[in-house]
């Protein structure tokens, strides 16, 4: 082999290498820029797509687990052996999917396709009033009740025979109680 032979063989292998490392850099990048861009409602919605199944602890303290079946501007909604849960996004304070298949680092990054809220979602639900038990910030236990309406920032549910309004930004949970 002449010099200029393995001169070239050098220069075509260091530029081999250094193509490389330009990737493997590039491929970092990504990766970092998908982490820091992801959202609890971007990895909510990656979950729902999937249709993984899920356990949410939510701030109340209690661990809700299903399937979430609609990702919207400010809240989901789970579907479990218990029923249909209604969970604010500020209420939330852990998800943990149940498939070991995930990868360890949060890549939703995407905003729910859904405009809707979740006070928009609880108005068409208290249309058919339902038996529902709310878990609201500051309460001790869950109020159980009737579903009566929704305004803008209010929740009505009938205790008995007299109504409990709550303040709709403090409530975290809503699960509709099967009937019977």
């Amino acid at each position: 082999m002449t010099d200029f032979d393995s001169d070239f063989a050098r220069l075509v292998a260091d530029e081999r290498a250094a193509t490389a490392a330009q990737r493997r850099a590039r491929e970092r990048n990504l990766r970092a820029a998908a982490l820091t861009d992801a959202t609890l409602a971007g990895v909510l919605l990656d979950l729902a797509e999937r249709g993984d199944r899920v356990t949410i602890r939510t701030a109340f303290g209690r661990s809700i687990t299903g399937h979430i079946t609609l990702v919207a501007q400010d809240g989901l909604v789970l579907e479990g052996p218990l029923g249909t849960s209604y969970l604010r996004f500020d209420g939330i304070a852990t998800v943990r999917c149940r498939d070991a298949r995930l990868p360890a680092e949060p890549t939703g990054d995407r905003c729910p396709p859904r405009s809707a809220s979740l006070a928009a979602l609880l108005a068409e639900l208290a249309l058919e009033r339902p038996r529902v038990a709310v878990a609201v910030a500051g309460e001790g236990a869950v109020v159980n009740g009737e579903l009566r309406a929704v305004g803008a920032d209010v929740v009505t549910v009938n205790v008995g025979d007299a109504p409990v309004y709550l303040a709709t930004r403090h409530v975290s949970e809503l699960t509709v109680l099967a009937s019977g």
